[in-house]
């Protein structure tokens, strides 16, 4: 029988290496259940993802937080930040100043202006900007990205945000603040920059626009770059810009899809997320909306999109573009929030950067609604065929069918509830030539009472996308 006393290790020793292997077992143990990326983001090599240092595929699944760095002091923003990663997110878009939503704007939390005198660009204050940085390398200790907004623009130019004011300081001192903060926050890995903002300027004055992606520059930041515009893509104003690196689509049609898909569809290739669409708790909209524009996005070929919240983007601000009695933190796990996180739970367990649109209905043949309107279901799949993916959007009626000659085998397939994350397993028997079309009936509704499911097949196809 083993002893201490037959090997004659002393009770120290046994007890410190008993400490190390605790040490290291838990090391294993964290490396393994936090899913670990080396930052900075960095475009995949076919030009239509992100990926980390290491290569890694990394999903942009994104809240607007526009008014964080102003509105919440830090413990409220560690309370925010741990909320959001423990329900999947992994990038919030943020105003480094803000213009109007806060409290006090454009002071802080702490009552520190950005500027020391009201406005003026080149009179940076160091108390501002140190509490940005706090909340920055916070968002980077929880593994967050921070798509940072350094001079948030306003809808049409006007108060919400800094057009005027950059318009004003000139493009001398614009350059100057840009170079400010681009050295300032070079070293930064989790910091992606998004100019403009919810505006387009007229071809005269885009110098607003360049001259700060200038300076960030000039600055010494390296990190990725893009562009937000007034509700359209950024590949249309500044597709031809050196410092973009990618493109966003930002829409509230209905037909959210034709929109991404072009963008998918552009040349030269670039990644794009889908920034902004309609808001939870803004313009009326239901759940199924926020469900569709989300699935719409990934299903067409996004490398990521964002979700919103009123008040959560604006962190119950005083000032409010949608005026609501509901409370930020209350909000922090509301119904789009939950179901946020089951599209986040399917996609992460697949191949999501390896699909490929099913832009001509070579997949779905049948019931994929009325192309122009909201009632519309599409399709996506990996060239080979290992994964198949159709999003229902609440079609006209109950069935869909799928070109069966595509898939050569099924392994499974199962039925997604976007509402409750449950899955329906599917009996389908291998899909040979013998018959073109496979029908398939959708469960009824779901568990949040609509009717759009997500179909997930796998298998191998013989079809070129």
């Amino acid at each position: 029988m083993f002893s201490y006393a037959s090997v004659m290790v002393p009770r120290n020793l046994l007890h410190a290496l008993a400490t190390i292997s605790i040490i290291l077992a838990f090391i294993t143990v964290e490396a393994k259940a936090e899913d670990y990326y080396k930052f900075p983001l960095r475009i995949s090599r076919n030009n239509r993802y992100f990926e980390d240092q290491n290569g890694r595929p990394f999903l942009i699944h994104g809240d607007a937080a526009w008014s964080l760095i102003v509105q919440l002091d830090l413990k409220e923003t560690e309370f925010y930040l741990d909320q959001r990663k423990a329900q999947g997110f992994d990038a919030v878009l943020v105003n480094l100043i803000e213009h109007k939503f806060a409290k006090n704007p454009p002071q802080n939390a702490a009552g520190n202006a950005p500027f020391k005198k009201p406005d003026d660009l080149s009179t940076p204050n160091e108390d501002y900007f140190a509490y940005a940085d706090a909340v920055i390398n916070m968002a980077a200790n929880k593994r967050i990205i921070v798509f940072l907004a350094p001079g948030y623009l306003g809808w049409n130019g006007g108060d919400e945000g800094w057009y005027e004011v950059f318009k004003k300081n000139g493009r001398k001192k614009l350059r100057q603040y840009g170079k400010y903060i681009g050295h300032r926050y070079k070293d930064y890995a989790n910091i992606i920059w998004v100019v403009g903002g919810d505006y387009t300027p007229s071809w005269f004055n885009r110098w607003t626009v360049d001259e700060l992606a200038a300076g960030i520059k000039e600055g010494g930041a390296s990190q990725l770059m893009t562009a937000q515009c007034g509700a359209e893509s950024s590949t249309g104003p500044f597709g031809k810009r050196h410092w973009l690196d990618f493109n966003i689509v930002y829409s509230y049609a209905p037909d959210l899809y034709k929109h991404t898909l072009r963008a998918y569809q552009k040349e030269p290739i670039k990644p794009f997320i889908m920034i902004e669409s309609v808001y939870e708790g803004e313009h009326n909209a239901q759940p199924l909306r926020i469900r569709k524009q989300a699935y719409w996005s990934m299903l067409t070929g996004a490398a990521g999109h964002f979700y919103g919240n009123n008040p959560i983007w604006n962190f119950s601000s005083p000032v409010k573009v949608f005026q609501t009695d509901l409370k930020w933190k209350d909000e922090l796990k509301s119904r789009g929030t939950r179901e946020m996180a089951h599209l986040w739970r399917l996609f992460r367990n697949e191949k999501w950067n390896e699909l490929v649109p099913d832009s001509e209905n070579q997949i779905l043949l049948e019931g994929y609604g009325e192309k122009g309107t909201d009632r519309y279901s599409l399709a996506a799949a990996t060239k080979d065929g290992a994964l198949t993916l159709v999003y229902i959007g609440a079609t006209r009626e109950n069935k869909i069918r799928i070109y069966c000659r595509c898939i050569s085998s099924c392994i499974k397939a199962f039925w997604y509830d976007p509402t409750s994350g449950d899955k329906t397993p599917i009996t389908v028997p291998v899909l040979i030539n013998s018959t073109s079309k496979k029908e398939f009936t959708m469960p009824g509704k779901n568990k949040g009472g609509d009717e759009d499911w997500i179909l997930v097949i796998r298998g191998k196809t013989k079809i070129r996308l």
